[in-house]
């Protein structure tokens, strides 16, 4: 559990001029000294220095403390990458034509695939995490599906309604990084037909829970993953997406306290 206050960072997205310039805000609260901090996952793909941004959380995190959860673009990254082990085939697959990934290459490698096989595509992959430092690749691929504070929870997306697990259960799976063959779809549902056993909705694939999770009792979701006008903030979730790599502001919201309001700090 983190304690409060808690600084809560949406996607960054290889933002890293944006995030430095919210940082500088942040540090101007009076809470700044002893926050904790929280991003919301998806530092990779469609910015200029996903690199540097990648850096910055690390070195925010190990000054700081707190913890940043995994994104869908994060996700890709790893196991198309295979920067934890092994490439994932349904993943290297997917990630050849993820919106963004181009930026991740010219970060780390200093210019974009080139490729017309699926084993050109596999050596630019290998290439790239070659080129990654290895803290950076055991940091994107060891983060949690999810934290923790008395009166939140974060994580990228959102829990499901459309999963026969109660919040509680899936809360546990977050925890332990389990998706495939231990969430149930209800039947009838979008996500009975559409289920991808590689890619776990709370982290992405099903957009909807974003705006419409299923609620966790006596606590807040603070979540990323769809861009929003503005932060919003309702009795279920907080959702913080406002810039999604491609416009500022990026935001961040402050929790004093487990019943505190949020309180929004913008980039601009």
């Amino acid at each position: 559990m983190l304690p409060y206050p808690i600084v809560a960072v949406g996607d960054l997205h290889g933002q890293r001029g944006w995030l430095d310039k919210l940082v500088r805000k942040l540090e101007a609260l009076p809470e700044w000294a002893d926050a904790k901090l929280v991003f919301l996952g998806d530092l990779v793909d469609r910015g200029p220095d996903v690199k540097g941004t990648v850096q910055r959380v690390i070195d925010l995190l190990a000054a700081k403390g707190g913890a940043c959860v995994m994104g869908n673009h994060d996700l890709a990254l790893a196991q198309a990458a295979g920067l934890g082990g092994e490439p994932d085939p349904f993943w290297a697959k997917k990630y050849a034509c993820y919106d963004g990934a181009d930026d991740t290459f010219r970060s780390y490698l200093g210019e974009v695939p080139d490729y017309h096989t699926a084993a050109g595509w596999a050596d630019w992959l290998r290439r790239l995490r070659d080129a990654m430092p290895a803290s950076h690749r055991e940091f994107l691929a060891g983060l949690p599906w999810l934290a923790e504070a008395e009166g939140h929870v974060f994580l990228h997306n959102g829990l499901s309604p459309e999963l026969d697990e109660p919040a509680a259960v899936q809360l546990e799976l977050l925890r332990r990084k389990q998706w495939a063959g231990r969430a149930t779809p209800k039947l009838g549902t979008v996500t009975a037909t559409e289920i991808k056993p590689g890619y776990p909705v709370w982290l992405g694939a099903d957009k909807r829970l974003s705006a419409n999770p299923l609620p966790v009792p006596g606590r807040v979701q603070v979540t990323g993953h769809q861009r929003v006008s503005g932060p919003e903030a309702n009795a279920v979730r907080i959702r913080l997406d406002t810039s999604g790599g491609s416009r500022e502001p990026l935001t961040a919201c402050l929790l004093r306290g487990p019943s505190e309001p949020p309180v929004f700090v913008a980039s601009s």
